[in-house]
């Protein structure tokens, strides 16, 4: 039912939030490191919020309804998604620092901590659990919202891009919600899937709507406060983060690469660049439509190895996640042997026609 009334509002809402947006001005304009050459409406996010909102609350009230404490539990939830998506919407028609946006993601991770949904333990390797003095807890929880958020922000560089990975990561999040007799979740991360496939029918390439920082700041927030909604998750799994962390894998790596490359060179982690992942195939020849499509195949896949989180005994979850990382890099490499194999092959074809010019 979230599912189903999340895309029926989102695909219905969708249309008319591209409207608002040429009325308004609020548009994603062409720029030396912006693939689209026109410019494209970007309040696409605001859509996915309020078809979520909708989907929540009916579903609460109707589904739920045995359960006296699903609406409390969940409005924290909301009211702080609102935020999100208020804060990604002065965002966009504001165009706001990078140091301003940081400042802001801390504040929306301080209120999630505040509400009560923190990370509070973490499983140990070894056996057991380790439990989290306040501060630490805080500190993790604070980490953990502005890295998803920023994770989200930074894939949003494709159309379809963002709202097709997360609605993948949100259906695998829903499965494991199942399993693991998390309702709450489940219902939650449902909505949130149906409100990005009704956008996609309008964002998929080539885009007529774009989510705008409203979407994907809203997304990630919620990425990383609703996995941390249910108690009895924290203790059925190896550890609270692993699943959304590998659900989620691609743009949280995506991210940290970024961070890296720009200290490496001395640039601002605020800058903007086009050296992502995305930009790189693109380079390479391949179109936008199948790189987001190669993106889509990749999140499936990690979905299905964060499945293995919740059968796996928790003694091995962290040799799992080595030997997830250790994939990742070695992708990375691959696409620095191809990059490389094609900018030699790029120099020899251009030497006879420049001597041929000549």
């Amino acid at each position: 039912m979230a599912f189903l009334m999340a895309g029926l509002v989102s695909g219905t809402l969708t249309p008319w939030m591209a409207r608002v947006a040429l009325a308004r001005g609020v548009m994603d304009r062409p720029s030396p490191r912006k693939v689209h050459h026109r410019p494209i409406p970007r309040l696409g996010g605001v859509a996915v919020f309020l078809a979520w909102l909708a989907a929540v609350g009916v579903t609460g009230v109707l589904g739920m309804g045995s359960d006296a404490d699903f609406l409390a539990r969940t409005a924290p939830l909301l009211l702080l998604g609102a935020g999100a998506m208020l804060f990604g919407l002065w965002d966009d028609t504001a165009m706001l620092s990078g140091r301003k946006k940081l400042l802001m993601q801390i504040l929306l991770g301080a209120c999630v901590a505040a509400s009560g949904l923190r990370i509070d333990r973490l499983s140990n390797p070894l056996g057991g659990e380790l439990l989290l003095p306040i501060s630490l807890s805080v500190g993790m929880t604070i980490l953990w919202v502005v890295g998803m958020m920023n994770a989200m922000n930074l894939i949003d560089g494709l159309d379809g891009l963002a709202a097709g990975v997360a609605m993948i990561a949100a259906l695998g999040l829903v499965m494991v919600g199942l399993l693991t007799a998390r309702d709450t979740s489940a219902v939650i991360f449902a909505a949130l899937a149906g409100s990005c496939a009704g956008f996609l029918l309008y964002n998929f390439p080539p885009a007529r709507i774009f989510l705008g920082d409203a979407g994907s700041q809203f997304l990630g927030f919620m990425f990383a406060a609703a996995s941390l909604i249910d108690d009895q998750y924290k203790a059925a799994t190896a550890a609270t983060l692993l699943i959304p962390l590998t659900m989620l894998a691609l743009p949280i790596f995506d991210v940290a690469l970024a961070i890296l490359r720009r200290l490496r060179g001395r640039h601002s982690v605020f800058q903007a660049d086009k050296y992502h992942l995305h930009h790189r195939l693109l380079k390479m020849g391949l179109s936008q439509r199948r790189v987001v499509l190669f993106f889509y195949l990749i999140s499936v896949y990690f979905g299905c190895l964060a499945f293995l989180f919740v059968l796996i005994p928790s003694q091995y979850a962290m040799m799992l996640l080595v030997v997830i990382l250790l994939g990742l890099l070695m992708a990375i490499q691959t696409l620095r042997f191809i990059e490389l194999k094609l900018r030699r092959l790029y120099r020899r074809t251009r030497r006879p026609a420049a001597r041929a010019s000549a």
